[in-house]
């Protein structure tokens, strides 16, 4: 695949927005059920060459364009955010795989067709600032919710107050009996992410595991759900891998102002670091998260168990799959 060309050069270097392109390019060209079988249906190879294409492509952007992470960091149109979702279909459900990415978009594409659910539209959709999960409980699910955890939902008046019906799924082979009352419905799992955290997060060979267990998953999410109900299929966050290679060489070190985190949040009392092309800060909110595919010191309790990192502003962080599929046909 040419991945670099004239073509390419004269659109980054001329004014006016190139997320578009670029989310259209990742989901029409790398994560794609074409490119997977050219793969040999292989999910870790798939993984791997796919994600050295976007680390190029990345880098360079980060390079000649930076003003990506600006774009990257706007505001979602109400078309593409929960709220908006649930003002469209009322009666929605939205099913939150917790640290799914866009590169899953053609297993849920594919179980979606399985499933007898047809497409009604599918593109890219928004973490939080920063890329996890609490902060888009806060920022992105709508509900006037705090900033917290998903386990803690199920409590929630805010959801009563409304008529939102809530599941929490702590594993994929956890079953519950989703209603069929009228209003509103959530379902997180806490699949894949859960994954990220576990001893065998060391290689790209994780990903075939994670591609298998997506049936059991949607099985008893998605399918659970009542036959005629519209539902959004999203994610709170995706994640960078960062195997051998795959990370901008240009960014060693520039996390230190974030003491070697991805994402930090600052006291009153500590210094901010300054806004720059590597470190992206929120003065309000007293935020910064490293901007690009840095391979920053290990957040996990070995290098070897975190190359699947999530929490800064890059693509794969950031942009996460958004699936809207109709009622079941009969």
């Amino acid at each position: 695949m040419n991945f670099l060309n004239k073509d390419l050069l004269e659109q980054w270097t001329q004014p006016g927005p190139r997320l578009p392109d670029t989310e259209a390019w990742l989901l029409n060209t790398v994560w794609t059920t074409k490119r997977f079988e050219e793969c040999g249906a292989s999910p870790s190879g798939y993984l791997k060459s796919g994600e050295q294409l976007v680390n190029e492509r990345e880098t360079l952007l980060a390079a000649a364009a930076d003003s990506i992470f600006n774009e990257i960091m706007a505001n979602q149109p109400d078309a593409k955010t929960v709220p908006g979702f649930f003002a469209e279909y009322p009666d929605g459900a939205v099913v939150v795989f917790d640290g799914c990415s866009i590169r899953e978009m053609p297993r849920l594409l594919g179980l979606a067709g399985a499933s007898k659910r047809p497409v009604v539209s599918f593109g890219c959709g928004r973490s939080a600032f920063p890329s996890s999960t609490e902060y888009f409980i806060g920022e992105r699910l709508g509900f006037g919710l705090p900033v917290l955890a998903p386990s803690q939902l199920t409590s929630r008046s805010e959801l009563r107050d409304r008529g939102a019906a809530y599941y929490y799924f702590q594993a994929p082979s956890e079953f519950q009996t989703v209603s069929n009352a009228a209003g509103p419905a959530i379902l997180w799992s806490r699949f894949p992410d859960l994954r990220f955290m576990d001893s065998t997060a060391s290689s790209a060979d994780m990903y075939d595991g994670i591609w298998d267990v997506f049936d059991l998953a949607w099985k008893n999410t998605v399918q659970a759900l009542p036959p005629d109900r519209t539902i959004l299929v999203t994610s709170d966050h995706g994640y960078v891998f960062l195997g051998a290679g795959l990370s901008d060489q240009s960014l060693e070190g520039k996390d230190r102002g974030l003491h070697g985190k991805r994402c930090k949040g600052f006291g009153e009392d500590e210094p901010l670091p300054e806004m720059d092309p590597y470190i992206w800060v929120d003065p309000v909110r007293r935020i910064g998260a490293i901007k690009g595919r840095c391979h920053n010191r290990p957040q996990a309790p070995s290098a070897s168990r975190s190359i699947y990192r999530h929490g800064g502003i890059s693509l794969m962080e950031v942009l996460t799959p958004w699936l809207v599929l109709g009622p079941m046909e009969e």
